[in-house]
């Protein structure tokens, strides 16, 4: 296996794993034991590469499996092929991309679950006593957001626009939002002053299963891929676009250490690399130069720069997804509420969401694309503020329906206003 490329694809093992698969996820019960069906699929299993693994649960997904019927036996198989992984001769992330900085947040993510771990050990009795410190310790998970928000926005559109094959990667964001819902629960369930010893160390299990099992996903099957599909430059391109989002556990001045002496402009201005290959943040310019109006419209003219400038200074977050579901536009403002990366620019919409609100884009998109509706909005608490988030269906002055415009804003301090303040205070 090690001599093996990670994205090597044989098409014939995969469709005889798929019998596998299908063995384990029989409606009625196994018609062979477990150990018999593995023993039928052994070879197959213990030679299966990285990629093969993604094509087989993608495979599953395009089937009509939801990915929570497909966690029912996702783990049965991850340790079916346990051989074929970790015999594999993993690639080391190169200094300065954007592979070692994920590597670097998951190691920072371990250190924190093994002193977790460490704990437990040492302390007796109950765990009364000692709640508090484990529920400052659980919470602190939750930075393990950050760390799959740039999977998700950065790694996950890059792969897609580099091979079709994966366009089916909702099964690891539902398992990241399984792991994150399960850090949520757990520090919910820590702060119930009477919370029982043995639920407790049940959902800490649990948690740690999650997380563990992401780390070790990503090591075995996903780093390796994106190691033989991209370049270190193409790597450094994506590291670029990761300054616009929070670290995962590590220090400030670690973060930063990564962008030390790099420009997102720079890394992303070299004509011979395709953009699709390697997005960035270039500056805007004019298809008709940089002096000439971009936008001509009835009531003025702007160029490029002025444009980008504009849209940037409103206090909120624009995103535009064309008439054919592919997000083409957000802007940048100075406190962006979501991140965005350039690797999604071109990417179909339902992909950037969490598979479980999927059907709700859908049937925003529908109801706009059809004309019953043109505005729906929700509205949420995130980081200690209400934001207001808000969908307007996007038409031409005949009508035509051209797409949809999202609008995030920070209501926080708007929903405090009262009276009047007719005058212009600064202080």
């Amino acid at each position: 296996m090690s001599a093996r490329s990670a994205t090597s694809l044989n098409p014939e093992r995969v469709e005889r794993i798929r019998g596998y698969l299908a063995g384990l996820s029989d409606p009625a019960g196994l018609a062979v034991s477990g150990q018999d069906l593995f023993r039928r699929h052994q070879q197959d299993l213990e030679s299966v590469t990285p990629v093969e693994l993604m094509e087989l649960f993608n495979g599953q997904l395009q089937s009509g499996q939801t990915p929570e019927q497909i966690f029912q036996y996702l783990d049965k198989v991850i340790n079916a092929v346990g051989h074929a992984l970790r015999g594999q001769t993993l690639p080391q992330p190169e200094p300065g991309t954007f592979l070692h900085l994920l590597a670097a947040e998951n190691e920072a993510l371990e250190q924190r679950l093994g002193a977790i771990r460490s704990q437990l050990l040492q302390w007796t009795g109950t765990l009364a006593a000692h709640q508090g410190e484990l529920v400052v310790a659980v919470a602190d998970l939750a930075g393990v957001f950050h760390h799959y928000e740039k999977i998700q926005n950065i790694l996950l559109p890059m792969l897609e626009k580099r091979q079709a094959r994966f366009h089916g990667l909702a099964l690891l964001w539902a398992l990241q939002d399984h792991a994150r819902q399960t850090v949520k629960d757990m520090t919910a369930q820590l702060q119930n002053p009477d919370v029982a010893d043995d639920l407790v160390r049940k959902g800490l299990g649990q948690l740690f299963f999650a997380l563990q099992g992401l780390v070790n996903k990503e090591q075995w099957i996903l780093f390796p891929i994106t190691a033989e599909l991209f370049s270190a430059r193409e790597l450094t391109g994506m590291l670029a676009q990761a300054r616009e989002y929070e670290p995962a556990f590590l220090p400030q001045i670690q973060y930063q250490a990564y962008f030390s002496g790099q420009d997102g402009k720079t890394l992303t201005s070299d004509s011979s690399l395709p953009e699709a290959d390697l997005p960035g943040f270039p500056a805007a310019s004019s298809f008709s130069g940089k002096s000439q109006p971009f936008l001509k419209t009835p009531t003025g003219n702007l160029t490029a720069r002025q444009a980008e400038a504009v849209f940037n200074a409103l206090p909120v977050d624009l995103s535009f997804v064309d008439a054919d579901n592919k997000v083409s536009y957000f802007t940048r403002p100075k406190d962006r509420i979501f991140p965005r990366s350039p690797a999604v620019i071109g990417r179909d919409v339902d992909r950037c969401h969490p598979p479980a609100s999927v059907h709700v884009v859908e049937q925003i998109i529908t109801e706009f694309r059809e004309g019953p509706r043109d505005t729906a909005g929700v509205w949420i608490d995130r980081k200690g503020k209400k934001v207001l988030i808000e969908y307007f269906a996007v038409r031409d002055e005949a009508g035509e329906y051209l797409g949809v415009l999202e609008v995030s804003q920070d209501i926080t301090e708007i929903q405090q206003l009262s009276g009047q303040q007719r005058l212009l205070d600064w202080e």
